[in-house]
């Protein structure tokens, strides 16, 4: 079985666009209904992330640090390194007391055009996966 039609994109009447993927509904016994191949291996990248944030809840440790929903809606979402993801990430990590240097991720510029735009001409370089902008920091 290949990967199922999930989503069709329609502009006017013509179709623009069709997504497709594979999908599991599980619960205690098993699996209760899939699309697709549910044992296709798949490179999930954002789509996970609301999972991926879940032991942040289970665990109390979002009750423990007095995390906002603004903060556990960020820890669930893909970010474009607007300016304001980049000051909610920024006050976060501080909050925390911690930093930049701090992260793991790499390092690229922001798919938000203002922000790209604005590093662009200042000659700025952008921080660590684009989540705080320093001021001093300079292309050579």
């Amino acid at each position: 079985m290949r990967s199922a039609e999930m989503i069709e994109l329609w502009r006017g009447d013509m179709r623009e666009s069709l997504h497709a993927g594979h999908a599991v509904i599980c619960d205690a016994h098993g699996v209760v209904e899939a699309w697709g191949r549910p044992g296709q291996v798949i490179y999930p990248r954002s789509s996970c992330k609301m999972i991926q944030a879940l032991p942040l809840l289970e665990s109390g440790a979002a009750d423990a640090a007095g995390l906002t929903d603004r903060q556990l809606a960020l820890a669930c979402a893909s970010h474009s390194g607007a300016a304001m993801h980049v000051a909610a990430v920024d006050g976060w990590l501080t909050g925390l007391g911690l930093g930049e240097p701090d992260l793991r991720c790499g390092c690229h510029m922001p798919r938000d055009a203002d922000e790209n735009r604005r590093l662009t001409c200042s000659d700025t370089a952008p921080a660590s996966c684009t989540t705080t902008v320093r001021a001093s920091t300079r292309v050579s």
